[in-house]
């Protein structure tokens, strides 16, 4: 079994030279050092080839350090002084080679084709049924009307009186529940007799499928004496 006299260690070498340099230089085999230390072989590889993530920890790995390097006559502070470096490098280096992937805010997210296509499905969507919502609105809702002439609550002496107005040529107008016609622009014109008095005169505007618009005007005959 080899000494444990200190050995001097050359300058720029790495961890794992130092240690297969001074195994070779003392002719020992992995079993011999297996048994003199209590190290699996494959660990002792590990440690000469550097490959430190083999290892089942950094415990483990400062440990075998120590033990194995005062084996082999090697100064252990020094080697674990070498092993921090080393293990510190490979692992920046390692980080750059596989960097992990960066957790991007949700406001990327909403870049992704997948969302932009839901996103251009719903407004489609809400467009459609907001479209839909006034095409049924526009065909249940009351027509509006517009009465020129007479005004509310007019007054004359006249035995009939003219009523214009208009509204929606599709519409079916009634005064008094007489149809009026309409003209190709929803105009109407229609004379209605009077009676002494107050007059009330019941305007009504419906298309085919939608809620009737119901107005009223108040007209004042007066009969001179």
């Amino acid at each position: 079994m080899a000494s444990f006299k200190q050995k001097k260690i050359s300058k720029g070498q790495t961890l794992a030279d130092k240690l297969n340099k001074a195994r070779l230089s003392q002719d020992l085999e992995w079993e011999e050092i297996h048994k003199a230390t209590n190290i699996q072989i494959k660990y002792l590889q590990a440690l000469e080839n550097g490959d430190y993530n083999e290892l089942p920890g950094d415990i483990y790995a400062k440990a075998w350090i120590k033990v194995y390097g005062e084996f082999l006559g090697l100064p252990s502070k020094e080697l674990l002084v070498d092993y921090k470096i080393e293990k510190a490098l490979g692992d920046r280096i390692s980080k750059i080679d596989n960097p992990q992937p960066i957790n991007k805010p949700n406001s990327f997210h909403i870049l992704k084709p997948k969302v932009i296509k839901a996103s251009l499905i719903s407004i489609l969507i809400f467009i459609f049924l907001g479209y839909l919502g006034w095409e049924i609105n526009n065909i249940i809702a009351p027509p509006e009307v517009d009465v020129w002439e007479p005004n509310n609550n007019f007054k004359t002496t006249d035995s009939s009186i003219m009523v214009r107005g208009r509204t929606k040529a599709e519409v079916q107008l009634t005064i008094n529940n007489e149809l009026v016609l309409l003209d190709k622009d929803g105009n109407f014109s229609q004379t209605v007799n009077l009676v002494s008095g107050l007059n009330n005169l019941q305007i009504s505007a419906k298309k085919k499928h939608s809620q009737a618009n119901n107005l009223e005007l108040v007209i004042l005959r007066e009969v001179l004496q």
